[in-house]
Parts: C-alpha cells; structure tokens; sequence
C-alpha cells in the first residue's frame, strides 16, 4: 500500500513540475516575446532586455556565474557535459530571435546586431563574418548543444582576435 501511496504522489510531483516548466516557458514567452518581424537584422535592438530575458531562462534552466565568466573568457563552459547551462543558451538565444523556436535556424545577422560592441577595447567590426562562420553547417541533434556550440564558436573567435592577438 506505500509503494502505490510512493508512486501516486510521485505522478502528481511529476506533472506538477511539468506544468510549472510549461507555465514559466509561456510566462517567458509572453515577458520577452520575439516575433517574425524581429527576426529581422535590421531592426534596432536597442530596445531588446537581454538581461530580462537572462533572467527569465534563468528561472528555467538555472545557471551559475562561473559558467558565463568561462564562456567569455577562455570560449568554454567550465563543464561541456552539463546541459543545463546548454539549455539557458538556447533558451536566451531563442528569446532574443538569434534562434529559431524549434533550435535548428539561426540568425547570424541579427547575432550580430545583438552582440555588437567592443572587445578588450576592441570594437568588434566584423561579428556578421564571425557569426555567419560559426551558424554554417551546424550539425548537432541537440538544440541546446547547438546553441551552446554556436557560440563557443563565436566566443573563441572573438577571444583569438581581439584578446590574443596585439
């Protein structure tokens, strides 16, 4: 009688939480909603809160700073084999209109538009180059692992010629 007790309480902690995820995901959606119309690069993105939308896929997919400080300073996460920290990628990716909602498209121009800026002093002027490399011919399965390879690419490129190079 425990064991059926165990595992009827079980299901319901189980589609409580998926119902949870799913209301955050479409409370995210709503807060920070990228429509076809900003897909387009040419748009000002001036006007995008990443950091409302940082914090809205950190609700979700719950990252540590240490993650990011590693991304940006050596173009690695810390740990490749936790997807969380994957999933946060896809999740700000996606929000910003850098990825497709199904994680298989992105927007090199619009990356671009939304990472725009210096580096190391260093304006970075050639980022739609960087970024259409690092968008070609991506091949994982996974749209979190894509996403979290997209941009170790574009964060090594970037570390390589504006940090390294004199």
């Amino acid at each position: 009688m425990a064991k059926v007790i165990f595992a009827i309480t079980l299901t319901l902690v189980t589609f409580t939480l998926i119902k949870c995820a799913n209301t955050k995901s479409n409370q995210m959606t709503k807060e920070a909603p990228v429509n076809a119309k900003d897909q387009d690069s040419s748009i000002d993105v001036s006007d995008l809160d990443t950091q409302a939308i940082m914090n809205a896929c950190n609700e979700s997919f719950r990252i540590e700073m240490s993650y990011l400080e590693s991304l940006n300073t050596s173009g690695s996460f810390i740990d490749e084999t936790d997807k969380t920290p994957k999933c946060f990628l896809r999740c700000v990716l996606e929000n910003t209109g850098i990825l497709s909602e199904d994680g298989r498209q992105f927007n090199p121009a619009r990356a671009a538009s939304v990472f725009a800026g210096e580096r190391n002093g260093k304006p970075m002027d050639d980022l739609n180059d960087m970024t259409g490399l690092c968008a070609a011919d991506r091949q994982e399965t996974c749209p979190c692992d894509r996403a979290y390879k997209f941009l170790r690419c574009l964060m090594s490129m970037e570390i390589e010629k504006y940090e390294t190079a004199q």
